[in-house]
Parts: structure tokens; C-alpha cells; sequence
């Protein structure tokens, strides 16, 4: 596996797609994981960065390591942010997982704030609480799915 970052519009498309989301992002900056055959299997979406946030949407099919410690990077060294947010439907619960999992906390919760009528979920993930992502191991994962 390897990691891209253009074209652009193909990973905001797959994530847009994977969110039922409109590919309306703005202006944005997007890594996507791709397999041995060359196919999309993981994307993000970084926009809205206004430092010390930046939002983040991430779908994929399948992660490694390497990935999210890409993610965790650009966020937090590349462009010097204090938080990561993400919006996550609250009947989302494979995606509210993943985002715990990464170290976020919910913050909060809008209700009725999607299109369907639903109610969304904020996340919030501070550097602090990413920091299992720079540990030796992670960070030797990066280096490896940007050199191969």
C-alpha cells in the first residue's frame, strides 16, 4: 500500500461519496491510501483550517498504520494545529468508534443538524491525545508507506 495526494478530486470524491456528501469541500488538501492494484481503498479530506483547528473527514475501507500517523502529521507538525475536528452522524457508530479510537473525545452533539434531519456529532482530537501516534513504531510506519 502507498500513499497519494493527487489528484485531489478523485480521494474527495471517494470520501464524499463514502459520506453521502456532497464532493463541495472547498478549498481542500486530500491523502489517499491506495492497494497493490492501484485502487482507492482509504481517503481524507483536510478543509476549513483555521489554526489552531482543522476538519478533518476520513472514510476508508481498510487502514494501516502508516496512514493515520500521515494524518496526525499534517495536522499537527505540517501545519501546526492544537485540534482536529470531525463531524460524525450520531447513528454512525462503526465511525464514532474509529474516532474514539484515535484519541478524540465528543464534544458536543448539534441536534437536528443534518440534511436527513439527524443528529451530528462533534469530535474533537487534541494533539496530547494523539501522541500514541508518534510513538517509534507509528512513526517508522510513515516512513515506510512514503517510501514504498
Amino acid at each position: 500500500m502507498r500513499i497519494i495526494t493527487e489528484p485531489k478530486e478523485l480521494i474527495g470524491n471517494y470520501v464524499a461519496k463514502k459520506q453521502n456528501h456532497l464532493p463541495d469541500w472547498g478549498s481542500f488538501v486530500a491523502f489517499g491510501l491506495v492497494n497493490k492494484d492501484e485502487e482507492l481503498i482509504a481517503g481524507v479530506v483536510f478543509n476549513q483550517l483555521l489554526i489552531p483547528n482543522i476538519m478533518m473527514h476520513i472514510s476508508a475501507e481498510k487502514l494501516n498504520a502508516g496512514f493515520i500517523s500521515t494524518v496526525m502529521h499534517y495536522a499537527f507538525e505540517k501545519n501546526k494545529c492544537k485540534r482536529i475536528t470531525g463531524v460524525i452522524d450520531r447513528r454512525n457508530k462503526k465511525s464514532r468508534r474509529f474516532a474514539v479510537h484515535l484519541g478524540a473525545k465528543l464534544e458536543g452533539v448539534m441536534r437536528q443538524a443534518s440534511v436527513n434531519n439527524e443528529d451530528l456529532c462533534i469530535y474533537g482530537l487534541l494533539k496530547a491525545d494523539a501522541k500514541k501516534w508518534y510513538e517509534p513504531r507509528y512513526m517508522k510506519k510513515l516512513e515506510e508507506i512514503w517510501a514504498g
